[in-house]
């Protein structure tokens, strides 16, 4: 049987396949002893890296270490191990490749703090980027990230992003409500395939002013008159769109005016009575079934018994 206290006592001075063998044990102490020792290599030194067994401590040891600092596989595996220290991965990340810090925006293993950080640096680099490189950088990003690429790219970058697989109905319909967005991305989103058939992202850019007008056409036929009466009374709908909202609610013969719900308001007496009628009823009713069900059996019994004299006779 190989012992934490053997395996400890081995990583800090074995070499070859025993310095492994007290590694893979994967016994905390061990493996930061190895932080230490001479005989570690580079392969070693990024086991030990990747390994969520590793202490904090030996981890930043080992992100200062002479002999690992220009191993880019050590230094990656570091900024991915959520128990680095994070003045650690914060000093580490601008060694990292674009593409590699694009990942990390969908590492939600990585404290958030990290994760910022990085959606910060990517978002300065965005306008230096080809446009070659934002398209393939729209596959791997997060939600968030793809949107930031979105409004500040071309329209081909666009079409890319809207294509990503982790591209939610609820962040685009955040997009089509902001008035700052740009025009060639409500442009992309009405004519893409896929988003502009879902009816929430139809109601949103009905709203927006910088829909192309015969979609917004196409959009209003297939909306429900409810809706269509909103949006007729909305103020942030352009006064461009409300004659077409109102020759589709003339051609279903409904009335401009939106439904509004009513509400009635009770006096404080009248609420009191209401609320003591309400607990009232309910008490009745449960002690109604209570006693329904103490004498279910009873009246089971008379009714067999009177259905037995019945037969007699």
């Amino acid at each position: 049987m190989y012992t934490p206290e053997e395996a400890a006592r081995d990583a800090g001075s074995a070499e070859g396949e025993a310095l492994w063998r007290a590694m893979k044990t994967q016994y905390p102490q061990a493996l930061a002893n190895a932080t230490y020792n001479r005989n570690l290599n580079d392969d070693m030194a990024m086991y030990i890296a990747r390994s969520k067994k590793t202490p904090a401590e030996a981890l930043g040891f080992l992100a200062g270490d002479v002999r690992f600092k220009r191993n880019y596989k050590v230094i990656h595996s570091l900024c991915k191990n959520p128990k680095t220290p994070q003045r650690v991965v914060l000093a580490l990340l601008k060694h990292l490749k674009l593409f590699d810090l694009a990942d990390l925006t969908r590492n939600h293993f990585i404290p958030s703090v990290t994760r910022q950080r990085v959606h910060f640096m990517l978002y300065e680099r965005i306008p230096g980027m080809p446009s070659g490189v934002k398209i393939a950088m729209s596959r791997r990003v997060s939600t968030d990230m793809a949107i930031r690429l979105m409004e500040r790219s071309e329209r081909k970058v666009v079409d890319a992003c809207l294509e990503s697989p982790i591209l939610t109905e609820e962040k685009l319909f955040q997009v089509v409500q902001r008035e700052v967005t740009k025009p060639q991305v409500i442009c992309a989103i009405s004519e893409h395939k896929k988003w502009s058939l879902r009816y929430r992202l139809r109601y949103g850019l009905i709203r927006n002013k910088h829909t192309p007008m015969e979609v917004v056409v196409e959009f209003i036929g297939g909306m429900k008159s409810r809706d269509l009466k909103d949006l007729y009374s909305d103020s942030r709908v352009p006064p461009s769109t409300k004659p077409f909202i109102h020759r589709e609610l003339v051609r279903r013969d409904e009335d401009t005016v939106p439904v509004e719900d009513e509400v009635h308001e009770l006096e404080e007496h009248e609420d009191e009575v209401f609320q003591d009628e309400e607990v009232s009823g309910l008490i009745d009713e449960s002690s109604r079934f209570i006693e329904c069900g103490e004498d279910t059996s009873g009246e089971d019994r008379g009714d067999k018994v009177c259905e037995d004299e019945d037969s007699d006779e």
